[in-house]
């Protein structure tokens, strides 16, 4: 009798496992304060944090990997990952990324240069005088964006632009202003980088994103979203990342 219950009791484990639906690839890589590295080689931040909630909300689980930016979009378009987050809307990544309705943040391009050079750089025209360093496959701004006139230098993240404008490699970067706001907040950036006189009149609204070849938990997931930002609860969850990202 025993020996016959336990085959059942492992029979339904099976049954249960097998029924337990896949986690979702999630490709993301650094952006503070939405996406940062844990001493221990763990995701922590503001988009992290909304992970966790909608998994909880929804029973849904995350597998989150680290790549550079363009080579998570790569895997969208190729159908071998689920999601991104904190996506910006374009009519080129719409081809093959299915966004969620509403987005769930918003920052502002802007662009960044040593404290002499910040002050004379005070409109669009100025730009054309510089190295612009920006993250390939990002989008800021139009003209920008597409502006083939300007000397622009692509890499895979903002800490490499920090980097390569604090050893002059590049005179200005490109970046919103949650995140580099926030990467200014090092001690070792302070009064080497600040913000150019010059500020586009543009917004960037942060999306989730799921590939087109991989939507059957999407409205899961956009139900569970709709409520978190009825709720308040993104705003509120941004207020643990002050001072820079709870200005939205």
């Amino acid at each position: 009798m025993r020996a016959w219950l336990l085959l059942i009791l492992l029979l339904a484990s099976v049954v249960c496992r097998a029924e337990e639906p896949r986690p979702l690839q999630v490709m993301t890589d650094l952006w503070p304060p939405f996406r940062m590295l844990k001493e221990d080689g763990q995701l922590q931040g503001l988009d992290i944090d909304l992970l966790d909630e909608l998994s909880r909300r929804t029973g849904l689980r995350f597998e989150v990997h680290r790549a550079p930016w363009a080579r998570g979009l790569a895997a969208l378009e190729q159908g071998t990952a689920d999601m991104m987050t904190g996506l910006a809307r374009t009519p080129e990544r719409e081809r093959y990324i299915q966004y969620l309705d509403a987005p769930y943040y918003a920052c502002s391009p802007r662009f960044y240069a040593s404290p002499a050079l910040a002050m004379r750089l005070r409109d669009y025209a100025a730009l054309h005088e510089l190295r612009i360093g920006y993250v390939l496959e990002s989008v800021y701004f139009q003209p920008f964006d597409d502006d083939q006139g300007l000397k622009k230098v692509g890499v895979s993240n903002e800490s490499q632009l920090l980097g390569m404008l604090t050893r002059g490699r590049i005179d200005a970067l490109v970046g919103t202003d949650c995140q580099v706001d926030y990467a200014l907040l090092d001690p070792r950036l302070a009064g080497r980088i600040v913000k150019a006189a010059y500020q586009p009149e543009a917004r960037t609204e942060l999306y989730i994103g799921f590939s087109r070849k991989r939507l059957e938990r999407m409205p899961q997931l956009a139900a569970a979203l709709e409520s978190l930002l009825r709720e308040g609860w993104v705003a509120n969850a941004a207020l643990r990342y002050q001072p820079v990202v709870a200005h939205q």
